[in-house]
């Protein structure tokens, strides 16, 4: 598979769309939250003002570290399912605890996003009010996402510890 970030929308939904587990809603998530930190770009450059470029700049840093976990969440289950294969515990157990890893970054660097895009709806340019509510609404459901990510791993690795 090719890194998400060199590939095709088109490319990256079919993939998505496909009967392979990655990428998958882990990817989507990332995904998700490195578009809406795009928003929060955007609207910082429909923004007068030296106020604003703390802002871009940060947001910039997010969207690039978001498109990277995007990639990252594909590696990591793809060793999940290869530590299943192997039926080895211990692998099992690390594999997971990567795959709740990942997640949990993009949860956290989300928020850190959410923040900055309410930052712009507060000071941002009026007439892209509704690009901000879209990353709003984007970065909510990137931590929502990698939310029932990190929750479904968790609940792997408890029924794991209990074997």
């Amino acid at each position: 598979m090719n890194k998400i970030k060199d590939q095709k929308i088109e490319d990256f939904l079919e993939d998505l769309a496909s009967k392979s587990p990655t990428p998958g809603g882990g990817a989507a998530s990332a995904l998700a939250g490195a578009m809406a930190a795009a928003l929060v770009e955007m609207v910082c450059g429909l923004t007068k003002g030296d106020s604003v470029q703390r802002i871009t700049d940060r947001a910039n840093q997010l969207k690039i570290k978001l498109l990277n976990l995007a990639d990252e969440d594909c590696q990591a289950f793809n060793q999940v399912m290869r530590a299943y294969k192997s039926k080895s515990k211990s692998k099992i157990r690390k594999a997971l605890q990567k795959a709740i890893e990942i997640p949990d970054k993009v949860k956290t660097l989300a928020e850190e996003v959410e923040v900055l895009a309410n930052k712009m709806a507060e000071i941002g340019n009026k007439n892209a009010f509704s690009d901000t509510k879209s990353a709003i609404h984007l970065v909510k459901a990137a931590e929502k996402s990698a939310e029932e990510n990190i929750k479904i791993n968790e609940k792997a690795l408890a029924a794991l510890k209990q074997d």
